[in-house]
């Protein structure tokens, strides 16, 4: 059935039943309000009223003239077989005044019975075995009409609350699953699929569920020859590159002086080819969660950043750059200790590239209030990237122009792809921040393991 058909056909249900059910709950009150009600009845007055106009009727019969007194509630003499005798009220008896005095007769305690916004009250004209009843009409006080309305609102609306309920689980559960694995699938697990109680429904939901496992089983498969190209590639080039090295080697021994110049050169570019080789085994074998099977370990992440920031010190002071710690608040990891080192040092090697000449690349590390989730922040101040870029800089392969002078070598546009499988490894997070006039920001976020005291402090 379509999701409209079953939309439709729920709530016309549902309006039925809450519109077949509700006199049963407007028509009755709970026992804490009716015990109210009866104890509020004017029952000694009524009593009084009923043998005055039975006193009344025995000495002028029926043309007696009725009883106005307020405090009888329009009450009315009425004989054997619910004839009447002394209408007080000039009124028919309704069915439910007939039937409570059908109860009564014969009998001599006092019958009631409570409605929505009255009480009748059938009563024994006198104490002896008299035929005549005394019916009396008292409506409920103001406060007890409020409660009765509110009281029987709250049951109609609780019982309509509970169908919406239902309703509404039966059609947001199944969206809300898919939105789960949907945000699974773009976390990066690309084997999570729409269970089968929902990809088996009949109708758009169900479809919307089976187009999605079709998208990431094609997905899956696309990355999964994507990966195995790259592992494959990477190593098919190690086998040629260890050759030309070795070629390179004997060559540089039997040649002159001549020919110096040109067999640097060619090393010079069989090592930038190597170089990319083994960045491109290492991000196949983070991708394919090869590089994971070692186990974890604590470590401080204090002794990291610092050890990171001085080896980009003695690249930087190459290029008349400088790197600085400008808040430090130590915390430890569980993960991959080599594995983020790497990530520091591209995220690193990344900012020098892209700071102004004689710039600084600013580092801060520290525990967030509230969760316990560490952060390493890395600015540079260079011209950042354009609008829209900040996610696009992870990708492998992808490169920025440089507009700065004396710039670091460009890179092969693998370093952050490594950076962010490196961080993802240790369940972390790293983004990209663009603030104008301030460079780039990149922000690690890291899963803190134990709780330590933080200290400030600022490194000129």
């Amino acid at each position: 059935m379509r999701i409209f058909l079953r939309i439709f056909v729920s709530f016309w249900v549902a309006t039925i039943v809450v519109i077949a059910i509700s006199p049963l709950l407007l028509s009755t009150d709970s026992s804490p309000l009716q015990d109210d009600r009866l104890r509020s009845l004017p029952l000694s007055d009524l009593q009084s009223c009923a043998k005055t106009a039975l006193e009344r009727y025995q000495h002028g019969g029926s043309e007696a003239s009725p009883q106005q007194d307020s405090t009888c509630h329009q009450g009315i003499l009425l004989g054997p077989k619910e004839v009447p005798l002394a209408n007080l009220s000039g009124k028919k008896l309704s069915a439910a005044e007939r039937h409570l005095v059908r109860q009564a007769e014969g009998g001599k305690s006092v019958l009631m019975q409570t409605l929505p916004t009255k009480t009748l009250v059938a009563l024994p004209a006198d104490a002896s075995s008299s035929p005549y009843i005394y019916l009396a009409t008292v409506p409920l006080s103001t406060r007890q009409l409020f409660l009765s309305y509110f009281q029987r609102l709250g049951r109609l609306a609780l019982v309509a609350g509970v169908f919406s309920c239902l309703l509404t689980a039966y059609f947001v559960r199944p969206i809300a699953r898919l939105g789960h694995v949907a945000e699974q699938f773009g976390h990066g697990d690309l084997k999570v699929r729409v269970h089968p109680s929902l990809s088996r429904r009949k109708d758009e939901l169900g479809e919307l569920g089976r187009t999605f496992n079709q998208m990431a089983s094609r997905i899956e498969s696309l990355v999964d020859r994507y990966r195995n190209f790259l592992a494959h590639a990477s190593h098919e080039l190690g086998s040629p590159l260890t050759r030309l090295n070795l070629s390179l080697a004997l060559a540089k021994r039997k040649a002159g002086p001549q020919l110096e110049h040109e067999l640097n050169r060619i090393g010079s570019e069989a090592d930038r080819l190597n170089s990319l080789v083994q960045e491109l085994l290492l991000l196949a074998r983070l991708e394919s969660g090869n590089e994971l099977s070692r186990d974890v370990e604590r470590f401080e992440v204090a002794t990291l950043v610092e050890d990171a920031c001085a080896d980009a010190r003695f690249e930087a002071k190459q290029f008349h750059k400088s790197v600085t710690i400008v808040r430090s608040e130590p915390f430890q990891l569980l993960g991959h200790q080599d594995l983020l080192r790497r990530a520091l040092d591209n995220v690193l090697r990344n900012g020098l590239r892209f700071a102004r000449s004689e710039g600084c690349v600013r580092v801060s590390y520290y525990r967030e209030i509230g969760p316990d989730t560490g952060v390493i922040l890395i600015q540079d101040d260079g011209p950042g990237v354009l609008a829209g870029q900040e996610e696009t800089i992870f990708e492998p392969f992808v490169t920025l122009p440089n507009q700065t002078s004396d710039a670091i070598a460009g890179g092969s546009g693998l370093g952050l792809a490594i950076a962010r499988q490196a961080v993802l490894a240790n369940h972390g997070t790293i983004s990209a921040h663009q603030r104008p006039g301030e460079g780039l920001i990149v922000r690690i976020e890291l899963p803190v393991t134990t709780k330590t005291n933080p200290t400030h402090t600022v490194n000129a």
